[in-house]
């Protein structure tokens, strides 16, 4: 089992650096008003998801996700309408809601008879406006480097480890994100994130390695998970013959598209879709359609004058070119 799920908070007390919002979260539950959900955004690894699935196991309650996915709002009805057969009180969970209609939005938090919870990337969106006066807002904040460290330390003496010189370059790397921190001292990745792996390699771990392997391979990968989705997408027929397990292949990736904050995470998956081992050898090619260059190369220099990946700035750029707009 993989540190990051291994480690997850159980129980609210365990969620790291943030006390505030925990706190928010009980108070909101506590006093629920139907139609009044709970919007809660942040940077990615600081405990958002790993909070409210404690939460619901906390508070013993049925955890319903919804996520881009889920888009026929007929379904879903008789789960957020309706009682399960053993009673239990549930909490609905909207992954990436701003990828979702306003109107459909809308309709689960009016039908729902159970609290609503909405992850969203940046709730200062216009599309939200109506949503954030009806809704109780919280906000995760980035965990510091010195508690990242700290949690590593721990688990490398529970895990009964030896000392690791790279702890202190592995939370600093990470710039806030537990999640990713324990990947890198999991996978034992490189504490500078050294982008050196080629595409066609990244491609190989993807698609005939193992979970630990392709996650290591995409984030050395000289391509962010963003960029490597349209390599994917156009090999999934070459790697995968039999019709089951490329539909199965094709429907991971739509997930990672629209689930743009594990695009990575549901990328290392495609273990998991095939029946038996994987061709020798696959010839890989590069895909016919792919993002506009000029987005393409504006992230690569981006990255390198903010020290980041290519992906963090991608989420930085659409932030300066409003900016710069206005």
């Amino acid at each position: 089992m993989q540190l990051a799920s291994k480690y997850a908070p159980k129980k609210l007390v365990e969620v790291v650096s943030q006390p505030e919002a925990v706190s928010q979260m009980l108070l909101w539950l506590a006093g629920w008003k139907r139609r009044r959900p709970l919007v809660i955004h942040g940077p990615t690894g600081s405990g958002k998801t790993a909070a409210v699935h404690a939460l619901a196991a906390e508070k013993c309650l049925e955890l319903i996700e919804l996520g881009n996915e889920d888009s026929d709002i007929e379904r879903i009805l008789p789960a957020i309408k309706q009682h399960s057969l053993t009673r239990k009180q549930k909490l609905v969970v909207v992954e990436d809601a701003e990828h979702l209609p306003t109107k459909m939005l809308t309709m689960i938090i009016k039908e729902s008879v159970f609290p609503v919870i909405l992850f969203v990337d940046d709730v200062w969106k216009q599309k939200f406006n109506a949503l954030r006066n009806a809704s109780e807002v919280l906000q995760f904040r980035k965990v510091p480097r010195l508690r990242i460290e700290r949690i590593l330390t721990d688990i490398g003496k529970l895990e009964n480890l030896p000392p690791n010189i790279q702890l202190k370059a592995f939370a600093e790397a990470a710039g806030g994100d537990v999640r990713a921190a324990l990947i890198d001292f999991d996978t034992g990745a490189d504490a500078a994130r050294d982008r050196s792996t080629n595409v066609f390699d990244a491609l190989k771990a993807v698609f005939k390695g193992t979970t630990a392997e392709a996650e290591a391979a995409i984030k050395s990968c000289d391509k962010d998970p963003h960029q490597l989705m349209w390599w994917v997408e156009e090999n999934i027929a070459a790697e995968f013959s039999d019709p089951e397990e490329r539909a199965k292949a094709f429907e991971l990736l739509s997930k990672a598209d629209l689930r743009k904050r594990r695009c990575a995470e549901l990328l290392s998956c495609f273990s998991s879709v095939r029946k038996g081992r994987p061709k020798a050898y696959t010839a890989y090619k590069p895909p016919r359609f792919r993002p506009a260059p000029l987005d393409d190369e504006l992230c690569l220099q981006l990255a390198e004058k903010m020290h980041c990946s290519p992906s963090k700035a991608r989420q930085e750029m659409e932030f300066l070119k409003n900016v710069v707009k206005n």
